[in-house]
């Protein structure tokens, strides 16, 4: 399989699209995942240009971290005993985007950028650590006094059957 491919300008003076053949591309790669009918169809698209690269990455990191943000609320607003599903799923998916970052995102952005970023993700992941402690805690809490309300009810029981 050759690693060809299609370099495509529009030159702004005369208004047409050129077309030029290369064959190593270098640069931030995506692959789009809708498509539309009756269109180009596009398995690969290679930015070249770091300026353009670098805020579509940051785009989408900033669109992540709003998203682990607002679960994160979530997660703080419902105090519910049944929520460790959900803060742990949260944990695993933000362990995994700190790792993209760590080995994607990191040649495409700066330094402060990504120190800034990761800085986020450390705080993030923290919290639903502590989120995560406190939740078993509470369960382990909610279990002991079940038992020993149990346990009261059976000694009760023990105590006044006396029979002959």
């Amino acid at each position: 399989m050759n690693n060809k491919g299609f370099y495509i300008e529009k030159n702004p003076k005369t208004k047409d699209t050129v077309y030029i053949e290369y064959t190593s591309p270098s640069g931030y790669k995506i692959v789009p995942t809708k498509t539309k009918d009756d269109s180009i169809e596009v398995n690969k698209i290679v930015i070249v240009s770091p300026k353009l690269s670098q805020k579509i990455i940051k785009k989408k990191i900033e669109h992540k971290l709003s998203y682990f943000f607002k679960l994160l609320e979530e997660i703080n607003s419902t105090s519910s005993g049944d929520a460790s599903g959900t803060i742990k799923q949260a944990l695993i998916e933000a362990e995994k985007f700190r790792l993209m970052i760590i080995n994607n995102y990191v040649k495409y952005l700066g330094n402060t950028f990504t120190n800034l970023t990761l800085k986020k993700m450390e705080l993030l992941i923290n919290e639903l650590r502590i989120n995560l402690y406190k939740n078993y805690q509470m369960n382990m809490y909610k279990n002991i006094i079940k038992t020993n309300f149990y346990d009261n009810m059976e000694l009760e029981e023990k105590t006044t059957k006396r029979g002959r």
